[in-house]
């Protein structure tokens, strides 16, 4: 059962993962990077400097010094789950089968929530622009996202010299709301084209949390802060899959069946503090 169960669980989650409509898969594929779990980079160094109408010879070259860059897949492990002997016999469906899809959706939402936490930008720079919302007042004592604000994220994004192609926004269920009831008719073109002024548009619930006050990231998994959406450029964020591990253990003498649990090696992170950005609701 273990060896059969494990090639089940190992697709299973493969075509769990990166299921359509994923924003996951907008992220650049670096699966071919991980060696042991592990990706190894190297940042490149100076651009050279360019001399115009010169008059002194000759040119000093200047080494380029490229820093490495090493960068451990996170592990992602899901408690395991009991599963007795008479629940196998006697329920009408699969039931270790129904357990691996249930871990591997778990799996991906924790991974997701994981992912758009590394890409959110720490604080704003002009490439890494983190902007305030500046609507009207929601009712609770915080400012409504406006189509306005998303147009200034464009606009931060452009004058940040950041690529044109390839940008994503992941749009939080309230700022959602707040562009659907500030014009109907826009949210509902919006909505069809899939895009809103040069962003690519998903919906997301965990994104992080950001300090009303500083406009800084909040630490991970933190309950407190304003609600953000986070954008990024697809050619400046990665995803990477490592090795995935899971099999039951039978536990006839204390359990009377058996025990699922998984672990999957996983990370996604901007390449660089580059082509990330962020609005976050502030207070009224």
């Amino acid at each position: 059962m273990a060896s059969v169960f494990k090639e089940i669980f190992t697709s299973i989650i493969l075509s769990l993962f990166y299921p359509d409509g994923s924003w996951l898969n907008e992220l650049t594929s670096m699966d071919h990077m991980v060696d042991n779990n592990t990706i190894n980079l190297a940042e490149c160094g100076a651009d050279p400097e360019v001399v115009e109408n010169n008059n002194v010879w000759p040119l000093v070259p200047v080494q380029r010094t490229d820093t490495g860059i090493r960068i451990p897949l996170a592990t992602f492990d899901t408690k395991p789950t009991h599963i007795t002997n008479v629940e196998e016999m006697e329920t009408a469906y699969n039931k270790a089968e129904s357990v691996a899809t249930q871990h591997a959706n778990t799996l991906r939402k924790k991974a997701s929530v994981s992912a758009a936490y590394n890409i959110a930008p720490a604080s704003h720079t002009s490439n890494t622009p983190v902007l305030k919302t500046t609507g009207a007042d929601r009712g609770d004592g915080t400012k409504a996202i406006t189509y306005r604000d998303i147009t200034e994220l464009s606009l931060a994004f452009d004058n940040g010299d950041l690529p044109q192609e390839g940008r994503i926004l992941l749009l939080s269920p309230q700022h959602k709301a707040d562009l659907k009831n500030e014009d109907i008719k826009l949210y509902k073109q919006m909505m069809i084209d899939g895009n809103i002024d040069t962003f690519k548009i998903y919906t997301f619930t965990g994104n992080p949390k950001y300090n009303v006050t500083t406009g800084a990231k909040m630490p991970y998994g933190s309950a407190t802060g304003a609600v953000t959406s986070v954008a990024f450029v697809k050619s400046e964020a990665m995803r990477a899959m490592g090795t995935i591990e899971g099999e039951p253990e039978k536990r006839w003498a204390d359990y009377r069946g058996w025990l699922l649990g998984f672990q999957m090696r996983f990370v996604a992170l901007p390449f660089r503090s580059y082509g990330i950005g962020a609005i976050y609701t502030d207070a009224a």
